[in-house]
């Protein structure tokens, strides 16, 4: 009996079964998150304090689960937490933990400078450094951190994931709790939200919602397509895709359509597939025979939304042919919008295009750096797609390509690079292509070992005759 009692209370610290750990620590995080008027200042402070040692602690211990802590309170419940000057959603503050956290580990562990190692270290420096440049000369020093700090969420969501994923089985968690959470906040939207334009509990702005399925919804797609699953299983992606796509077509989302259209199509282009042309020929018979989404595509490009975007977009091409090396500095187009006489750029500040936020902002250095980043991104896929024959990891590595390609593509009318609630998942999308490519390099590593030893197995040794 008192064997069998130690034996459940080890299998209770077991850090191999993940399954248990989440629930503890999102409830931890949640817990932290519920900003409850009628707690003490002070003592809100203790809770927050012990429940960050407490997360910090467990993803030391193991630090995959940051991030999937991340990929479930980024897409259910993020608000804004204030700690000190600081004014950052919480997922900002669990990326930061886990990243701390996971760092430490590694250098505990001694394989830091291992797990660290990609070939996107180079190009994201350079991107990172044009970032840094632009920030130097930034008219207002509290906008222009501010601007770095919502970028900043992409970088240290693809660290996190590299220093912490290692395993197919973890990425197969991560994939299961990405398109579980997001069923759910579809479901929870439809019911509670369901009247107008569609939000979600986190994303409340349509577009910001529209947005983030333009992210998931491609790599969903390409898992239901190039995966080989049990039939229950496909089943169940498909049902979860159809939620998300109508989910997005709620929405209104004039970008986040383009983004999943222009994705599917580059998939359909790579590798043609039956499914993928019966969706494309589903979204094209749906514009034309849904009316509402018909008048949005056709009738609504004069609406004030389209047109405060072309005004602004003016301003920035106005702002980049004045400097047109370094821009005008990091955050200066949200900056300089409270003092202009025109009402659409004071009123509505935010540039929504990540192209011409990089000219404006940060010249010609940065709009090359970020296409540095993207053209070597895109090689290392193009490269491991024509050798990697795993289904899952094809599959996957298909799924994160073609999420980046659609918020690339959203990205000419939403500012998808520098919205801190979803360029988390870009962050992670462009690990997980690293992740990949050193499974894959494993494989090779162990299929060329086994070769070795069978063929000396084969012939232990030979006699040479005289």
């Amino acid at each position: 009996m008192i064997i069998r009692n130690r034996m459940k209370i080890l299998h209770l610290f077991d850090w191999n079964s993940q399954g248990k750990l989440i629930p503890v620590i999102c409830c931890l995080l949640l817990f932290i998150g519920c900003n409850q008027s009628g707690i003490d200042p002070e003592v809100r402070i203790g809770l927050i304090v012990v429940i960050a040692l407490l997360s910090f602690v467990a993803i030391f211990i193991k630090p995959v689960v940051g991030v999937y802590v991340v990929a479930i309170i980024a897409t259910i419940f993020s608000p804004k937490f204030n700690i000190g000057f600081a004014n950052l959603y919480f997922h900002q503050w669990v990326i930061l933990v886990a990243v701390l956290a996971s760092v430490s580990s590694g250098f505990v562990r001694g394989d830091f400078h291992t797990v660290i190692k990609s070939n996107l270290n180079i190009p994201l420096m350079v991107f990172i450094a044009s970032l840094l440049l632009s920030l130097g000369h930034a008219p207002n020093m509290t906008e222009g951190i501010k601007s770095f700090l919502f970028i900043g969420v992409l970088f240290a969501s693809f660290y996190l994931v590299i220093l912490s994923i290692t395993t197919v089985q973890q990425i197969r968690k991560f994939t299961v709790l990405l398109i579980i959470a997001t069923s759910l906040i579809c479901l929870l939207s439809l019911a509670l939200l369901g009247s107008g334009r569609l939000g979600s509990l986190v994303l409340r702005n349509p577009n910001s919602f529209g947005n983030f399925l333009a992210l998931v919804i491609p790599f969903s797609v390409s898992l239901f397509v190039f995966g080989r699953f049990e039939r229950g299983k496909k089943l169940l992606i498909a049902c979860s895709v159809i939620l998300m796509l109508i989910s997005l077509v709620l929405t209104f989302s004039r970008s986040a359509w383009f983004g999943v259209i222009v994705s599917i199509f580059c998939l359909c282009v790579l590798k043609p597939r039956a499914p993928l042309f019966l969706l494309i020929f589903g979204i094209i018979s749906g514009v034309f025979l849904f009316a509402p989404v018909k008048k949005r595509v056709f009738k609504d490009i004069s609406d004030p939304g389209a047109q405060y975007r072309i005004i602004k977009a003016k301003i920035a091409l106005d702002k980049f042919k004045e400097n047109p090396l370094l821009g005008s500095g990091l955050g200066s187009f949200h900056y300089e919008a409270q003092f202009s006489e025109l009402w659409a750029y004071r009123a509505h500040s935010t540039l929504e295009n990540n192209y011409l936020v990089l000219l404006a902002e940060g010249g010609l250095i940065e709009f090359f750096a970020f296409l540095y980043l993207i053209i070597m991104l895109g090689k290392k896929v193009l490269f491991l797609l024509k050798r990697i024959q795993d289904p899952f990891l094809y599959a996957i590595l298909f799924g994160c390509a073609a999420s980046i390609i659609s918020t690339m593509s959203a990205g000419l009318f939403e500012d998808t690079l520098f919205f801190p609630k979803n360029n988390w998942l870009i962050g992670m999308s462009m690990g997980i292509v690293i992740i990949v490519e050193r499974i894959y390099e494993e494989s090779l590593i162990a299929a060329k070992t086994a070769g070795v030893e069978a063929e000396g197995k084969e012939q232990p040794f030979q006699i040479k005759e005289s």
